[in-house]
């Protein structure tokens, strides 16, 4: 596990690599992905890869890149400090919910497409690490 990128207040890497391994294994998905990379950027960097990914010219907050049995997660943190705070919690907690949400990407699910696969899934995993 792997975390790069801008250093998060409050936040050790350790951490944040831990907590990808506890969603990892609360979707009994841990032999499915071998490696995951996990980078923290500001919004004009996820601003960039967005359009460039996706062709959509905004900032988002988590883009997951998956590969045979490794992902490439990024999250802004930027946009993850906005959310947490009209989410009334933690920048920790909302760290959390973007691995979670990037490590079912990387798994291979797509909300976006499915019927409500990823969504159920997503939930059943807050409730076995922590997260409601």
């Amino acid at each position: 596990m792997e975390v790069t990128g801008a250093a998060v207040p409050h936040v050790s890497r350790r951490d944040i690599a831990s907590f990808a391994r506890k969603v990892l294994l609360a979707a009994d998905s841990a032999e499915k992905l071998r490696e995951i990379s996990l980078a923290m950027v500001n919004d004009r960097t996820m601003r960039g890869l967005n359009r460039k990914f996706r062709a959509r010219n905004k900032t988002t907050d988590v883009l997951t890149f998956p590969g045979e049995r490794s992902c490439e997660i990024v999250i802004s943190v930027d946009r993850a400090r906005r959310q947490a705070a009209l989410e009334k919690h933690s920048l920790a907690t909302e760290l959390h919910y973007l691995i979670l949400h990037g490590v079912l990407h990387g798994l291979g699910y797509d909300h976006e497409t499915d019927a409500g696969e990823m969504d159920a899934l997503e939930l059943r995993v807050r409730t076995k690490v922590g997260l409601t």
